[in-house]
């Protein structure tokens, strides 16, 4: 994805949240730094947990970095795993995530995305249980709305990437019956903008050129397959390309990723575009949020609390958001 510069040392730290600790989050970060482009970075990479939560993975894995417990950032050491201890993990088994770890799980990102926004850096997450957390925060839908409401962002765009193919949504974590009423013009147009500017500003894209995608079979055929293409979409591309954007559509979500004239796709909901992208490259995807004031950067997999006792899960995602973070933090 985005190359490291060659020097040591980057200019500000990456905050990790590791999500639930009875699923893969601890495995595939430790899986993550043992590799030799992250390994060097160590000094500024600093964990937002609890010891206990990454014991079993440095041992199973045979980790030769010792944790480092720091109370500040200048405490962090280059061949360590540094570690700003959060208290209240209770015990946990791999694969069975507990309610009662769900309070932890929250002042882990809540510090973590505190001090991100701290020293004008970034935050990477591990996945975490929904389910779980509801017993703690209700109506909980996720990281991206959980970190929207605590930082009064006006607008929060889920973008996901591999690299190659970049890809915001719209309405996020909505039932798919409500989407028609969610989306207006506005909400478009803030949603593009936050597209646009994550690719020029992550990945030095000088200008964009985002298809718009329909929210109907075929964008709507002009109106006789549902009406939301002419009277929301349609005029919300109008008035970003009188405003100077590249935005293209509204672009019929079955054809869309046949075509390479396009550098970003914007979906209208969650399930519109996702499959394909995870389709094409699983390991490599990461969630990003954009319009938040700090960039917070996700692995793009749950807990997989299934395979979480066997150590076999695949840390593909999580090295690129950490790469990705450092990459953005020496710019």
């Amino acid at each position: 994805m985005l190359s490291l510069r060659s020097r040591s040392l980057i200019n500000k730290p990456t905050f990790v949240s590791l999500g639930d600790p009875s699923g893969i989050g601890p495995e595939v970060f430790i899986k993550a730094i043992k590799d030799q482009r992250l390994r060097q970075h160590l000094s500024k990479i600093i964990l937002v947990s609890s010891p206990k939560v990454i014991e079993g993975a440095i041992s199973a894995l045979d980790v030769k970095q010792k944790i480092n417990p720091i109370s500040d950032v200048n405490e962090a050491q280059p061949d360590s795993i540094n570690l700003i201890n959060i208290d209240g993990c209770q015990d946990f088994v791999l694969g069975k995530p507990t309610f009662n770890n769900s309070s932890f799980i929250i002042e882990c990102l809540s510090t973590a995305a505190d001090l991100a926004l701290k020293n004008s850096s970034s935050l990477v997450t591990g996945p975490l249980n929904k389910s779980i957390i509801q017993k703690h925060i209700q109506n909980f839908t996720g990281h991206t709305e959980f970190l929207k409401k605590k930082f009064n962002a006006n607008e929060v765009l889920m973008y996901m990437t591999n690299g190659d193919l970049h890809l915001g949504i719209t309405t996020t974590h909505v039932p798919l019956r409500v989407v028609p009423n969610v989306i207006s013009r506005d909400l478009i147009k803030n949603k593009y903008k936050l597209l646009h500017h994550g690719l020029v500003d992550i990945f030095k894209l000088a200008s964009p050129k985002i298809a718009v995608l329909g929210i109907n079979p075929h964008a709507g055929e002009f109106g006789t397959i549902g009406n939301e293409e002419q009277n929301t979409i349609l005029p919300a591309i109008d008035e970003l390309r009188d405003e100077g954007y590249d935005a293209y559509g509204p672009v019929s979500a079955d054809t869309v990723f046949t075509q390479t004239k396009y550098d970003a796709v914007l979906s209208m909901y969650h399930d519109q575009a996702l499959p394909v992208l995870k389709t094409i490259d699983f390991n490599k995807t990461v969630n990003i949020s954009l319009g938040l004031p700090f960039l917070r950067i996700s692995v793009d997999h749950g807990t997989a609390e299934d395979i979480a006792k066997d150590y076999s899960a695949n840390c593909e995602s999580m090295m690129e958001a950490l790469l990705i973070s450092i990459a953005r933090n020496e710019a």
